[in-house]
């Protein structure tokens, strides 16, 4: 099996027990005030992840990293330390911070969360933020393993994850949890299963190089760890950008009825599904590859075959999600009718959510393939430049969307409030409609999808005129 096909085995499995996660959550927690919570307290620690793991340490680390295997593994072993020693520190001290001030962060980005749904955000957030700091750890342990062609062990670690939330959930449905305190406890599963991933994933890279020395000896001064963080850098920017987009939506969805910030958190478990499996998991098991080679056009008939195979599987993905939502997340939130918790309006909600996400699915999956170019020549600067004005467009046509949706209602499975509807009227719900969980759904979260699909196509078309121009 080639090194992306072992990276889609891993990615499938974790993406698979995480959509059963998903399940599980929004099926316990519903779309309401404790859902919205459970939610936004997974989002907000993320900052950690988004800004130092994957996708920055990947575009950074991993070129050097791999360059330097071909050539001394001795040295390669002495930069991934290094790099493991900076992100500890960092992160460590981010860690405290973000318990510290739970609060004021949790006001900064949910802003229309009050009451009791802010205070169970707090709490959340507490707990979920020393889990998202030992996640960065796995980050850089995706990296080494995706170097040494161990990326089906790379991305089947979440599996260990997921499977501390699956069984706290079915715990809490079994003794009888109120929502509260099942969020609670979900929380903690959340932290302790980090660190239960980064233990699998540790014990995997002593195996696939046993060269690299975790200890207190770092060589943050030589020239190739300089080099690397110079490279951390701009690549952190552009994840900066994502994270930024990431609490736009949060920010943007607490201004909006109760449930839609837990709705566009059931959407996204089957949304990021093919972005996963086709997208990030090709990209990563192919950036080392890219990184070896000299000829740009074998760089860029390489990407060529991967955006042809892998748009007919993201096109067939789109029509499903299109064309059967209702039904594939009444099955999946509803557990297959075992346990009828989710409305059946809710359920309407979050496939048209979903439905209007995966229209920017093409220009997803192909922008993370193209990417790779970018980032396989060293150049993290124009990715981060491209995702500032992707982050900035979702943003405005997400404002312009979300705000005149949220007046238009979920009625037995029809959208009522259409023939009235003004366009131009901007202006939020009164606090009264906005914050009552028995009022029906409102389809606001939409907007916010939009925006996320109109901003993916300029990113895909900004991408490919700079891919073109390096060419």
């Amino acid at each position: 099996m080639s090194g992306a096909g072992r990276a889609a085995a891993g990615i499938g499995l974790s993406r698979l027990t995480g959509v059963v996660r998903a399940m599980l959550v929004t099926n316990i927690l519903g779309i309401g005030s404790v859902g919205d919570a459970f939610a936004a307290a997974l989002r907000i620690p993320n900052v950690l992840q988004n800004l130092l793991g994957e996708g920055a340490l990947s575009a950074a680390f991993v070129p050097a990293y791999a360059g330097l295997s071909d050539r001394d593994r001795a040295a390669a072993g002495r930069l991934a330390a290094s790099v493991a020693a900076f992100l500890l520190a960092v992160t460590a001290v981010a860690v405290v911070v973000g318990v510290a001030a739970a609060r004021p962060l949790t006001r900064l980005v949910a802003w229309g969360f009050v009451g009791e749904r802010f205070e169970l955000t707090v709490k959340l957030v507490r707990i979920t933020v020393v889990g998202a700091g030992v996640l960065v750890v796995g980050a850089w342990c995706v990296g080494v393993l995706n170097t040494q062609g161990r990326t089906f062990l790379a991305y089947v670690a979440p599996v260990v994850w997921n499977a501390a939330q699956i069984a706290v959930a079915v715990a809490a449905v079994l003794l009888a949890l109120d929502l509260a305190d099942a969020a609670t406890a979900l929380a903690w599963a959340v932290t302790a299963g980090a660190g239960a991933q980064v233990l699998f994933s540790l014990a995997a890279v002593r195996r696939a190089d046993p060269g690299i020395r975790l200890g207190p000896r770092p060589w943050l001064r030589r020239p190739d760890v300089a080099a690397v963080l110079r490279r951390l850098g701009p690549a952190v920017a552009g994840r900066g950008a994502f994270q930024i987009s990431a609490f736009a939506d949060l920010a943007l969805a607490s201004l909006l009825a109760v449930g839609a910030t837990a709705a566009l958190a059931a959407a996204q478990a089957l949304y990021l599904l093919p972005v996963s499996l086709i997208g990030i998991a090709v990209a990563a098991a192919d950036l080392p590859a890219l990184s070896r080679l000299d000829d740009d056009r074998a760089v860029a008939a390489h990407t060529a075959d991967r955006l042809a195979s892998s748009s007919y599987l993201v096109c067939g993905v789109v029509a499903l999600y299109l064309a059967a939502g209702v039904p594939l997340a009444g099955s999946l939130f509803n557990l297959a009718g075992l346990r009828n918790a989710v409305a059946a309006d809710d359920i309407t909600l979050i496939a048209t959510v979903l439905g209007v996400y995966s229209l920017g699915l093409p220009a997803l999956v192909a922008s993370r393939l193209c990417q790779n170019e970018l980032f396989a020549a060293g150049d993290t600067r124009t990715p981060a430049r491209i995702a500032v004005v992707r982050v900035s467009l979702a943003a405005a046509v997400g404002v312009a969307a979300m705000l005149p949706l949220d007046r238009v209602l979920v009625v037995n499975g029809s959208f009522t409030g259409f023939s009235g509807l003004d366009v131009g009227d901007f202006s939020l719900l009164g606090d009264a409609v906005r914050n009552d969980p028995t009022l029906p759904a409102r389809l606001g979260a939409v907007g916010l999808a939009l925006g996320a699909a109109v901003g993916a196509w300029a990113e895909l078309a900004l991408v490919r005129r700079a891919v073109l121009a390096r060419r």
